[in-house]
């Protein structure tokens, strides 16, 4: 039995008939949401498009997707992906943790979130082929924005707000971007952006994030932040950081490359790990990836939690990256980096 208002029913009933034969032609799975979909949520968060990887042709033969004579059906359409338990394994909610007002609605299940383009890929550029896709998805996004009309929407991205609701103002910048911008009314909403969470910045970025959501809604004046300089090359003594480590890790020069330095170390298993502190990017960064790359590490769970929050995971070719910037820096920088270090490898000591 649908327990979805009839409203609801039609909209997925339209999303079908319209999104199934484009899936058919690019081959590409598809879900427009990735929660259940809630009448009047006091928040719907929307993102670019989910970042699966999968094949359409795949996607009708999985039991979990719940098709039915070649279609999803219209209840497994509203009620999202099916996968969604498994939300705080994901990247993009680790960031999203980190703003309370968003972790609140969250929490209490008094959210909704969804796709504007409903196709899965990491690589937006290939959607873009097909540009009448994208706006069958738009306009369907829409009319689902008009049907359960949420309190509050917050676009995940600047180049997603910029698809559905140009941006108006700059409402946070941070050390080397912009975290927080206002678009457009959109069905009466006031839409707001921020900075994309699969991507860490640092802890006092995200409470002037959350700060500046809470004043703009509460039609309060915002809060002016400053955030310290971004590290400099200069600021960080590798041969320090050597000394702390003893031994343990020795970074050296990468193919001779100015202030870009790089390690290894056998992990759990049959994986070895590749490190670099790359000095030489606007952004520092601390890294590691599998040896082999692009091989995958075997044991991830082993290394995942062994850095100090905020970092991010499998993005840019390496499983974890840590920009420099996020470092408190309630210490020295180089006995900061190295504590990292030293608890990545207790971790893996306790599993040889």
């Amino acid at each position: 039995m649908n327990t979805f208002n009839i409203e609801l029913q039609q909209w997925a009933t339209e999303v079908i008939e319209k999104i199934t034969p484009i899936a058919e032609q690019i081959n590409l799975a598809y879900y427009p949401l990735q929660s259940e979909a809630k009448i009047n949520p006091e928040l719907l968060i929307i993102g670019l498009n989910p970042g699966s990887q999968g094949e359409y042709k795949e996607q009708k033969t999985k039991d979990k997707w719940e098709f039915k004579d070649g279609k999803m059906t219209t209840e497994r359409l509203l009620k999202g992906n099916p996968f969604i338990d498994e939300k705080y394994e994901w990247k993009i909610f680790r960031g999203l943790n980190r703003i309370p007002f968003i972790k609140q609605a969250v929490d209490s299940n008094n959210y909704c979130f969804m796709n504007y383009v409903y196709f899965g890929t990491s690589d937006f550029n290939k959607i873009k082929e097909y540009s009448k896709a994208i706006e069958v998805c738009i306009e369907l996004t829409k009319k689902f924005i008009e049907i359960i009309k949420p309190k509050h929407i917050i676009i995940l991205g600047l180049e997603g707000i910029e698809s559905i609701s140009k941006i108006e103002k700059t409402l946070l910048k941070g050390k080397s971007k912009r975290l927080l911008v206002q678009g457009g009314d959109l069905y009466g909403k006031q839409v707001l952006a921020i900075s994309h969470p699969s991507y860490a910045v640092s802890a006092a970025e995200y409470e002037a994030i959350d700060t500046n959501i809470k004043e703009f809604y509460e039609e309060k004046p915002l809060t002016p932040f400053t955030f310290k300089p971004n590290v400099k090359a200069s600021d960080v003594n590798i041969e320090e950081i050597n000394k702390i480590l003893a031994g343990k890790l020795d970074f050296t020069l990468w193919k001779n490359k100015t202030n870009i330095y790089a390690a290894q170390c056998k992990g759990v298993g049959n994986d070895v790990l590749d490190f670099r502190i790359d000095l030489n990017q606007n952004e520092k960064y601390l890294s590691f990836r599998s040896l082999e790359h692009p091989k995958k590490l075997e044991n991830t769970e082993v290394y995942k939690n062994t850095f100090k929050e905020p970092f991010s995971l499998e993005v840019n070719a390496w499983f974890v990256e840590k920009f420099l910037n996020n470092y408190p820096q309630e210490k020295e920088i180089e006995q900061e980096i190295a504590d990292d270090l030293l608890s990545l490898l207790k971790a893996i000591k306790a599993q040889q």
